[in-house]
C-alpha cells in the first residue's frame, strides 16, 4: 500500500504497456464496458476478435497494466488497402477512472504507434469521443493532437429512449419486412443486399468480404442481433436492411443501407422504426448509433472524432523513439468494421 504523499509521477513509473493476451480480455472487458457507454460489447465478442484475424490485417490489443491491474486499453489496427498501402488506426481508448488525470492513454497511444510503424504504416489515424460517448474522450484527444494529428472527419453518436417511441408508420406499398432469423437455413440474400449496400456507402473500399468470411465474421458474431435485423422486400426482392447489435444490455444500431434503385421511398427509416418497436417490446434498452458526416442531428448529440497524421515515417518514428515495445503475437479483428 502506497502511503497518501506518494506522487502521481512515481505511480504513472509503475505503468508497463502490453500486448493484450487471451486471458486477459477478463479483465479488460469491465473497463472497455464502462468507458465506451454506446458500444455493444460482451467478452464472447472480445475473445473472437482476439482470436480470428481478418484478411490483410494485423491487429494488437494494448493494456496498461500497474501492479497487475489493468488501468487501459487500446485497438492498434493495421489494414493495406488495395494498393498494399498500409493504414494504421489506434481507437477504442479506455482508460480506468483511477488513471484519467495521468498519461496513461498518451502512453498508450505512443505504443501503438511503435507497433504500427514497424508494421509498415504510411498513415496514423486516431478515434476520440466526447464524455457522453467516451469516458476520458477529451482528455484521449488532447494527447492525440499533442502527438501531432490533424482532425479529418466527425460521426455524431444519437441516443433514443425506446418507452417514448411514436407508433410505427404504415408500410409502403408493396414492402414486407422479414427479420433475418427468416434466413437462417440460407443467408445468401442477405449477403448480396450488404455487399452491395456496405460498396455503395461513401469511401467504401472496393473489397467486401466472401460469403464463408461474412457468415463467419458478420452472420455468425455474438453481437449480430438477427432477431431485430430486418430486410425490407419490395414486391419479394430485397431492397433495404437494417442491422443492430445486441449486447451488454445495451443495443446499438450498426448499419442500415437501401439499393440505389429503391432510394427515396423511406425504406430504411420504415425499417428502423419497426426494428425498434421490436426491440422495446422485447424489453431493450435504448440505441445509440453512429450518423454519417453531414447528417443534421437532434439536440444532445454526442461528437466522435476520426483524427489522421499522414507524415514522413522517419520523422513517426522519431517522435516515438524511446518508447517500450509491446510483446507477444500481434491479436487478431473481425472482417467488418461495424464490429469494432
Amino acid at each position: 500500500m502506497r502511503p497518501a504523499w506518494w506522487p502521481a509521477y512515481a505511480q504513472r513509473m509503475t505503468i508497463e504497456i502490453l500486448a493484450m493476451r487471451r486471458s486477459d480480455v477478463p479483465r479488460v472487458l469491465p473497463l472497455v464496458h464502462r468507458a465506451h457507454p454506446c458500444r455493444a460489447v460482451v467478452g464472447e465478442a472480445m475473445l473472437r476478435r482476439h482470436d480470428q484475424p481478418a484478411p490483410g490485417t494485423e491487429e494488437t490489443g494494448l493494456i496498461a497494466v500497474e501492479d497487475g491491474t489493468v488501468v487501459g486499453f487500446l485497438r492498434s489496427v493495421l489494414r493495406r488497402d488495395d494498393g498494399g498501402t498500409a493504414h494504421g488506426r489506434s481507437f477504442l481508448a479506455t482508460v480506468a477512472d483511477s488513471h484519467l488525470d495521468t498519461d496513461v492513454g498518451s502512453r498508450l497511444l505512443e505504443a501503438s504507434e511503435r507497433v504500427l510503424l514497424d508494421r509498415g504504416a504510411g498513415t496514423l489515424r486516431a478515434e476520440a469521443a466526447e464524455e457522453g460517448v467516451q469516458r476520458g474522450g477529451e482528455g484521449f484527444r488532447r494527447a492525440v493532437l499533442d502527438r501531432g494529428y490533424v482532425p479529418e472527419d466527425t460521426h455524431r453518436v444519437l441516443g433514443l429512449d425506446l418507452s417514448g417511441l411514436p407508433g410505427p408508420p404504415p408500410a409502403p406499398a408493396g414492402v414486407e419486412l422479414r427479420p433475418f432469423t427468416d434466413y437462417a437455413a440460407d443467408p445468401r440474400p442477405l449477403y448480396e443486399i450488404d455487399r452491395l449496400t456496405s460498396l455503395d456507402e461513401p469511401g467504401a473500399g472496393a473489397r467486401f468480404p466472401s460469403y464463408p468470411e461474412w457468415r463467419e465474421s458478420v452472420w455468425d458474431h455474438p453481437l449480430a442481433a438477427l432477431d431485430l435485423c430486418l430486410l425490407a422486400l419490395v414486391g419479394g426482392v430485397p431492397a433495404a436492411i437494417t442491422c443492430f447489435l445486441s449486447g451488454g444490455g445495451r443495443l446499438e444500431s450498426s448499419m442500415t443501407g437501401t439499393l440505389r434503385e429503391h432510394r427515396g421511398r423511406g425504406l430504411a427509416g420504415y425499417a428502423k422504426t419497426v426494428a425498434l418497436h421490436r426491440a422495446r417490446d422485447r424489453g431493450r434498452r435504448p440505441r445509440l448509433h453512429r450518423e454519417p458526416r453531414g447528417q443534421r442531428t437532434d439536440a444532445g448529440h454526442q461528437r466522435k472524432t476520426r483524427i489522421h497524421r499522414r507524415r514522413n515515417r522517419d520523422a513517426l518514428r522519431q517522435a516515438s523513439r524511446g518508447l517500450s515495445r509491446s510483446g507477444g503475437a500481434p491479436g487478431r479483428s473481425s472482417t467488418r468494421s461495424r464490429w469494432a
